[in-house]
């Protein structure tokens, strides 16, 4: 149910986003998120089929770079605009979805993303997800990520953060992840 008659609820969060000093690819980005958010709401009101896009991120650049905060913003952005019913946000690490032992991870990281539905699943230094050995469980937490990803996307976002050639390698981990998320320009 978007809301684009909220563009006068958006003024303030714009302004927050705009108040950041730098990041103008970034902030250039979520606009044109917005734009066709708007553009798809448009078409359907005329009867126009539209894909629906994917709203899934990717964040890279160096801590203090603003990566919290935007996503912070992009939340309630799209509760405004009526994307998601929340907007809230939900921040965890690998240690918050990786369990100790077979048969935790799953279930784990499926409560977090539960916690999440409604607003964003914002998973920072995510490139930790990619364990090295074979007894490593984060490997489940992105395959539990990408079928939630994938079967609920109307329910959540999810913002995967970390410094940009981490970032990389875990995206060359895995296809499903590159396909499930679109990368932001280095947040710096």
């Amino acid at each position: 149910n978007l809301e684009f008659n909220a563009r006068d609820k958006m003024i303030d969060l714009q302004e927050e986003l705009d108040s950041l000093v730098g990041l103008q690819d970034v902030k250039n980005i979520v606009k044109g998120v917005i734009n066709t958010l708007e553009l798809q709401h448009r078409k359907k009101e005329m009867g126009i089929e539209s894909e629906d896009i994917s709203l899934n991120m990717i964040f890279s650049g160096n801590p203090g770079t603003g990566k919290t905060t935007v996503a912070r913003i992009i939340g309630k952005i799209l509760r405004v605009i009526g994307v998601l019913k929340k907007g809230h946000i939900v921040e965890v690490t690998r240690s918050d979805l990786v369990g100790e032992y077979v048969g935790q991870t799953a279930p784990k990281t499926l409560n977090k993303i539960k916690e999440a539905y409604g607003g964003v699943l914002f998973i920072d230094e995510a490139y930790s997800l990619n364990g090295s050995g074979s007894n490593d469980f984060g490997k489940e937490a992105i395959a539990t990520l990408i079928k939630e990803m994938e079967d609920n996307r109307d329910k959540l976002v999810v913002i995967m953060a970390g410094y940009t050639k981490e970032m990389k390698d875990l995206l060359n981990l895995n296809p499903g992840i590159d396909s499930n998320l679109s990368t932001v320009p280095p947040v710096c």
